[in-house]
């Protein structure tokens, strides 16, 4: 194989170790009648100019994407332009735009992801601007990310947000950096997204996850991800979402992900008549504290 292909026997080896130069490992997947593809990657003459095409199809600027994948813009910018690179790098720039690359066979028609709504827009539980105002105070001007934003546009969605998933970029399955702010369908799938929101800011990827959710602390999810790995601040009384017409049948709790102290301090001034229910941790830590100020 290594002979027909016109490489090294340590670079085949290599490349079956999915590592190595992305050329060389494309011309084996060719020698075997494959193709590298992926879900949701635009047709296109290479497999730079089709991550391309998703990136802005992503509406996500190349500083932006450079930063979820761990990579330097620059290097971004030749794999894009085809000028050489690692089948690593490809695979995290692929990773970051949700793409799933994987060996297909030449010529496969490509694979579209299509999904439900990803936003609570949809049932009419649109986040409260008082609420987005108060969040503003705690983690700044605005958040990092939004996964589940009924529009890509600053014009039409309404959470302020440097990058916005919408319903097609399957939020699940992306990475999330950063301040995230999320207010995810309320139905049966809320469990996936609360998941999601703890492992991701459990990992560290993203770095506080702010969540308005239904306080049904009766849940399973609820037990699974919410109490013990988050901070909670219960709200009072009943919000109004959508036109703000009527209130919400449920009582609503802003959930927090990986918060600092600083975090706290600010949701206490945000939210004062909020009930507070701190994580483990910092309740841990908060004992600790007062052990030691008591031997003092």
């Amino acid at each position: 194989m290594a002979a027909q292909v016109g490489i090294s026997l340590p670079s085949l080896r290599q490349a079956e170790r999915g590592q190595g130069a992305l050329g060389t490992f494309t011309a084996l997947a060719s020698a075997l009648g494959l193709e590298l593809g992926g879900r949701s990657l635009p047709p296109g003459d290479t497999l730079g100019s089709r991550l391309a095409t998703l990136r802005k199809r992503r509406r996500l600027g190349r500083r932006v994407l450079a930063e979820i994948a761990g990579i330097s813009p620059t290097t971004l910018a030749a794999v894009e332009q085809d000028q050489g690179a690692h089948l690593a790098t490809v695979a995290r720039i692929g990773e970051a735009l949700g793409a799933r690359l994987r060996l297909v066979p030449i010529g496969s028609p490509p694979d579209f992801w299509t999904a439900a709504a990803a936003s609570s827009a949809h049932d009419g539980w649109t986040t409260p601007l008082e609420v987005l105002e108060r969040l503003y105070e705690v983690v700044g001007s605005s958040f990092d990310l939004d996964p589940c934003s009924p529009a890509r546009s600053g014009l039409r969605a309404l959470v302020r947000a440097r990058i916005r998933y919408v319903a097609e970029d399957n939020s699940l399955e992306l990475p999330w950096v950063g301040a995230v702010f999320m207010n995810p369908p309320y139905g049966r799938g809320l469990s996936l997204w609360t998941t999601k929101a703890r492992l991701e800011a459990a990992t560290g990827r993203a770095s506080v996850i702010f969540g308005l959710i239904p306080a049904r602390t009766d849940t399973r999810w609820w037990h699974a991800d919410v109490a013990g790995h988050a901070d909670v601040w219960l709200l009072k009384g009943r919000l109004s979402f959508g036109d703000g017409q009527q209130a919400a049948p449920f009582p609503s709790a802003i959930v927090v992900w990986a918060a600092t102290d600083e975090h706290r301090t600010r949701m206490a001034k945000a939210f004062p008549d909020a009930w507070h229910v701190p994580s483990s941790k910092a309740a841990s830590l908060r004992e600790e504290t007062l052990l030691i100020a008591t031997d003092n």
